[in-house]
């Protein structure tokens, strides 16, 4: 009999938990990911080849050797890691910069990078055309790419060195246009940007340009990439750094964002019009180099940099805490400060909803410029930002009788309404005569303007004509029957 109570009990529970309503709980939604910002930053110096030039079509000789790759993708990284931080950039110099470590820093990206993610591969070292005879025997027109004629960057596996061109070995550790083309089809970002310095870059655009990627190349396809010991870097990534630490200048469209479309705008009239001497005693080279830009498929601009300044409203205390941007308080006296940031970074911002500026005085947070009226908010794309003040000023009444109201906080140049029971008490009362302080008036009610903090005062006499009167009648009243026995007793002695 118990198996079957307790058979039947476990059975109605059962049935219940399949058959009844099932309680969902609340769904968790993750957090929408923010933007972020990954680069791969290349940097191969290769040894200036003694006897080994390019000639142009008027005899000049370039010699071959690049000596300051390095130091641009250093300054490079060094322009960007405190924007995008340490953990989103890679840098390769030197023997870092090998074939198979510039496929992993790629791979690295890949693994890395969002789709909504904006991603930078840059690269500073030899560009290399497969020659068609000894590169001291050919014009540079020579070298334009024929067909499928492949382009690679050295790597340092293949760097030039004195006396030697690269052999069947050596080619296998350069990377080709197709190598490089391939490598980053495993970024899933819609947002690529390379820029390449190296001889002969703009062969790599029609390749690399595939799939929405912007491509900043520092020369034509059948050009040399000068650099310059005075610049200490290659003539077109000086600029290109000149361009992202001069954020004003770059930033030709006024959005507070500089877009890889917008370095390449700043650095390739400079780049032409630079007057290049690359080595002692060599002749000047002028109008030699031109950058190409390849942008066929994306949109609108790929920003790499955005720019927020915060403004203070001009009466707040200069040691006053005004503004807290990502928990780091700023006060008054250090604004306007301007802060740059990976586009599509998102930042927490608070400001105070009252401040105390003196006594009785007060700022009152009204709104952003741009109609945000919330005092935390959060900021994700660049501009200038000033949180708007009311002042407000402390109305006081000191009275000791009458329910004074009116007193409280006051916009500037608001009226205030201030009012007062105009008497008190039955017999001995008090009776108002008017303001004083900041304000006089005579009657009960009154109106002023809130132009300054105002300190007013309720005046009172004390009325006693209500007691005197009571005090007569009481007197009359209590006259008439001591008057009417004296009189009743006159009568009887008379009679």
């Amino acid at each position: 009999m118990v198996r079957r109570i307790l058979f039947t009990v476990c059975l109605g529970m059962l049935l219940a938990v399949l058959l009844g309503p099932v309680q969902l709980g609340t769904p968790v939604y993750a957090e929408e990911a923010e933007a972020e910002c990954w680069s791969v930053i290349v940097g191969v110096p290769a040894q200036r080849l003694a006897d080994k030039c390019l000639i142009d079509a008027e005899g000049n000789a370039y010699p071959l050797g690049v000596k300051y790759p390095d130091d641009s993708a250093r300054d490079l990284y060094q322009e960007l890691v405190s924007v995008w931080g340490k953990d989103h950039i890679k840098l390769l110099l030197n023997e870092e910069a090998t074939k198979g470590g510039i496929y992993y820093a790629i791979k690295w990206l890949a693994d890395v990078s969002d789709a909504d993610d904006t991603v930078l591969f840059y690269f500073s070292g030899h560009g290399y055309l497969p020659p068609y005879g000894h590169l001291s025997d050919l014009p540079i027109a020579e070298y334009v790419p024929r067909n499928n004629t492949p382009v690679y960057l050295c790597t340092y596996d293949c760097v030039f060195f004195e006396r030697s061109f690269f052999s069947d070995t050596q080619l296998r550790y350069a990377i080709s246009d197709t190598d490089l083309d391939s490598w980053l089809d495993m970024v899933d970002s819609e947002k690529v940007i390379i820029i390449l310095e190296t001889c002969f870059a703009g062969s790599f655009g029609k390749k690399l340009g595939n799939d929405g990627r912007v491509v900043l190349m520092s020369c034509q396809p059948d050009e040399s990439s000068f650099e310059d010991p005075e610049l200490k870097h290659g003539v077109f990534g000086h600029y290109i750094l000149q361009a992202i630490s001069n954020f004003e200048a770059a930033d030709t469209n006024g959005d507070y964002e500089v877009s890889a479309e917008e370095i390449f705008d700043y650095a390739e009239p400079r780049t032409v019009d630079e007057i290049v001497r690359p080595y002692a005693n060599e002749p000047a080279i002028e109008g030699r180099q031109h950058p190409v830009l390849y942008d066929p498929h994306y949109w609108r601009e790929l920003s790499l940099l955005m720019r927020v300044v915060f403004h203070a409203d001009g009466h707040l205390p200069p040691d006053t805490t005004v503004l807290t941007l990502d928990q780091k308080p700023y006060q008054s006296g250090e604004l306007p400060a301007s802060f740059t940031w990976a586009p599509g970074s998102v930042h927490d911002v608070d400001v105070p909803s009252k401040v105390d500026t003196e006594k009785r005085t007060r700022l009152v947070f009204v709104s952003w410029d741009d109609g945000d009226a919330s005092v935390s908010r959060a900021i994700s794309h660049g501009g200038e930002y000033v949180a708007n003040y009311k002042t407000q000023y402390q109305l006081t009444i000191e009275s000791a009788h009458g329910c004074p109201k009116g007193k409280g906080w006051y916009d500037s140049g608001s009226a205030a309404t201030i009012s007062v029971i105009p008497a008190e008490g039955t017999i001995v009362r008090q009776v108002f005569t008017g303001w004083s302080g900041d304000f006089t008036g005579t009657t009960a009610v009154e109106s002023l303007v809130m132009d300054a903090p105002k300190a007013i005062k309720a005046d009172w006499r004390t009325d006693y004509s209500r007691l005197y009167i009571l005090v007569a009648d009481i007197m009359v009243f209590a006259g008439a029957p001591v008057a009417g026995i004296t009189y009743v007793q006159r009568r009887r002695k008379a009679s």
